[in-house]
């Protein structure tokens, strides 16, 4: 994953943790998707290995559209006396709020039970809880 290029303030304060997700709470892109049942962080590298984890089981049955995008940092000041400043970026996290879609499957080929086995296998690797989300015909969303 990229991380951001450029940012008018690197050094952000923690983000609450009690907000709920109002926008992104559909499937847009895909029939299936995973959606977030608990508010929490994302850091970069389990990012990269939720992405590595979907894309070695799925092959080549279906894209893959990830909905976020690590836009905070988190900083390390490590040993140093007190009065030295906040310290440099360490890792970048994203936060993922409670009933936002994070990842969307595009033109699949599985099943639903499939998929399932597939979602349930990497909801271990989330460091939040996960769910699955299916789509029927466009028309309305229907939890599994």
């Amino acid at each position: 994953m990229k991380i951001p290029n450029r940012q008018k303030f690197t050094k952000n304060h923690k983000r609450n943790l009690i907000t709920k997700e109002t926008r992104k709470t559909g499937l847009v892109l895909g029939n299936y998707g995973i959606k977030a049942t608990e508010t929490g962080y994302l850091k970069m590298k389990q990012m990269e290995r939720i992405k590595g984890d979907l894309v070695k089981k799925l092959k080549d049955n279906m894209d893959i559209y990830f909905n976020f995008y690590p836009l905070f940092g988190l900083t390390n000041k490590g040993t140093a006396r007190m009065g030295a400043g906040k310290g440099e970026v360490s890792e970048w996290y994203v936060l993922v709020k409670k009933g936002s879609i994070v990842v969307e499957f595009i033109k699949s080929r599985m099943t639903a039970g499939a998929m399932q086995k597939v979602i349930r296998y990497s909801a271990n690797k989330w460091p939040i809880k996960v769910r699955m989300t299916q789509i029927k015909q466009g028309l309305y969303e229907k939890k599994i």
